[in-house]
C-alpha cells in the first residue's frame, strides 16, 4: 500500500531519535524537571526548546543513521554527531533483552505508564537501562553536565518514544518491547544511505514485525496519524526545533 512506503520515510525519523537517560554502572543523577513534579517536588529551571525528525532521543541532536554507537553526545545533548558509515546496516528489530531488569525494578513490561507518572526512585533505575540500550556513554546522551534538572530536547523526546512506542507497541507476538527492540546498543539504528533501501527495511521490520497494545491494525496512522504527517517529533509530539 502507498502508506506503508511514507512510513518507511517517516516512522524512521521518529524512531531514530529514541535516545536513552543516564546510569550506566554509576548512581543516576536527579530526575528531570517535569519527571520531578510528578513525585512532589518542583523546579524552576526553563524547558530549553528544541525538537527535529531526526533528533535524537532525549539526549543528543545527532541525526540518525546508521547504528554507530556515539562516544557521548556532548553536553545536554546539544553537541552533533556526525552519521554513520554508509555502509553500515541499519539494526533489525529483536526480542528486548532488557525486560527481566524491568521487572526487577518494580514495573510490569506489558502495563508501563507514561514515563512522567512512574515513581521517581523507580525512573533513576531505568537510566541505566536507557543508557545501556541506546549505546551512551555517559549520561550527558540527555542531561546537561552538572544541572540534572534541566529539560533538555532529547528529554523530551525521549518521553514521547516511550508513550508512542515503548506503552503504546508490541513485537509481532504481542510480548512487550524496550528501547533495545529497535537500538541494541546503537544509538543510531537506522541507515539513510540508500532510501530504496531504508523504505523496504521499515517495511519489513517496522511495520510487519511491530503491533499494537491496544490489538488495533499496525499502519501508518498508528504513529503518523491521518492524515499522514511526517514529522512526528515537531508536528505530532509538539517538541519544537531548535
Amino acid at each position: 500500500m502507498a502508506a506503508k512506503k511514507h512510513l518507511a520515510l517517516a516512522f524512521v525519523l521518529a524512531l531514530s531519535g529514541v535516545a536513552a537517560a543516564c546510569g550506566g554502572g554509576s548512581t543516576p543523577p536527579p530526575d528531570t524537571a517535569n519527571d520531578q513534579k510528578t513525585d512532589g517536588t518542583t523546579t524552576d529551571k526553563p524547558a530549553d526548546t528544541g525538537g527535529a525528525t531526526d533528533a535524537k532521543p532525549e539526549g543528543g541532536d545527532a541525526k540518525p543513521a546508521g547504528d554507530a554507537k556515539p562516544e557521548g553526545t556532548g553536553t545536554g545533548g546539544t553537541a552533533a554527531t556526525p552519521p554513520a558509515p554508509s555502509g553500515k546496516p541499519s539494526t533489525n528489530i529483536r526480542q528486548s533483552q532488557m525486560l527481566e531488569d524491568i521487572k526487577k525494578i518494580g514495573l510490569a513490561p506489558d502495563k508501563l505508564q507514561d514515563l512522567p507518572k512512574i515513581a521517581l526512585a523507580q525512573k533513576k533505575k531505568l537510566m541505566p537501562l536507557f543508557q545501556k540500550a541506546l549505546g551512551y556513554k555517559d549520561c550527558n546522551g540527555c542531561h546537561v553536565e552538572g544541572d540534572y534538572k534541566a529539560e533538555t530536547r532529547n528529554i523530551k523526546v525521549t518521553r514521547g518514544m516511550w508513550k508512542n512506542f515503548v506503552v503504546a507497541l508490541r513485537d509481532e507476538k504481542g510480548g512487550a518491547v524496550f528501547c533495545d527492540t529497535c537500538h541494541d546498543g546503537n544509538e543510531h539504528n537506522l541507515n539513510h544511505s540508500d532510501k530504496k533501501a531504508l523504505e523496504k527495511f521499515m517495511d519489513e521490520q517496522y511495520e510487519d514485525k511491530l503491533t499494537r497494545a491496544d490489538k488495533k491494525d499496525m499502519e501508518c496512522g498508528t504513529c503518523h496519524g491521518d492524515p499522514f504527517e511526517g514529522d512526528i517529533i515537531t508536528k505530532v509530539w509538539g517538541i519544537a526545533k531548535k
